[in-house]
């Protein structure tokens, strides 16, 4: 004999055994048989999205408190790690049994945000020690930030970061949130050591002559020597 519960539906339902003996004798007994309902289970996730990069966390937001996670990127319940389970959408299910060892599930989506393709070329890497401070560009997409020793509020300073090569860090953040960064190099040259003189004294009507160290020099001593 076969025993339905869906057909038999939620309750207390008394099942009948009838036996009857070779006499022709017939005879029942009865016991009841509860079927229980299912435990109402929802899922809304308290975080729907993430990015690729960002660390696990813990998946909340199903009903009622107890039940497991399990999906994708699902690890030890309730930890969902965005790396793991890649760039697009997923499904994340909620799992429940109650008291009477009856089990329901929930669904809701996961959504895997990819980060944005950050570069950095810069439009002017190289300048003086000596020179101005000066906008940056050259970061795309638009709107992001740049970084480094030198730079504040997207301005670049040779002075503040001195003779050298210095890394400069460009940082995007796009509509979901995910952040990305790419760098360049930018060079800072010092200034040229340079030296004049000594200079003699000239006479007012003496030829125009080429300013050279070796050539003053004979000429001072000339001049000296009367």
């Amino acid at each position: 004999p076969s025993f339905n519960p869906g057909t038999a539906g939620v309750g207390s339902h008394t099942i009948t055994y009838t036996y009857t003996d070779g006499n022709g004798c017939a005879n029942t007994a009865t016991d009841a048989m509860t079927v229980n309902a299912l435990p109402v289970v929802a899922l809304t996730l308290t975080d729907d999205a993430a990015c690729l990069d960002e660390a696990a966390f813990n998946l909340g937001g199903g009903t009622p408190l107890g039940g497991t996670y399990s999906g994708t990127g699902v690890g030890v319940s309730p930890s969902f790690n965005p790396a793991t389970a890649g760039v697009g959408a997923h499904t994340i299910t909620y799992t429940y049994t109650n008291g009477n060892g009856c089990t329901n599930t929930a669904t809701d989506g996961m959504t895997v945000n990819a980060l944005p393709v950050v570069t950095l070329t810069l439009t002017d890497d190289a300048s003086c020690v000596s020179e101005s401070a000066f906008n940056l560009g050259g970061g795309s997409p638009l709107g992001g930030t740049y970084s480094g020793t030198g730079v504040s509020a997207g301005s670049f300073n040779p002075a503040t970061a001195g003779a050298g090569t210095h890394a400069i860090t460009y940082s995007y953040t796009d509509g979901n949130g995910c952040s990305n960064t790419a760098t360049a190099n930018i060079v800072v040259n010092p200034l040229p050591t340079v030296s004049v003189g000594p200079f003699s004294d000239v006479c007012i009507d003496a030829t125009a002559f080429a300013l050279n160290t070796t050539y003053l020099l004979v000429l001072k001593y000339t001049y000296n020597s009367g």
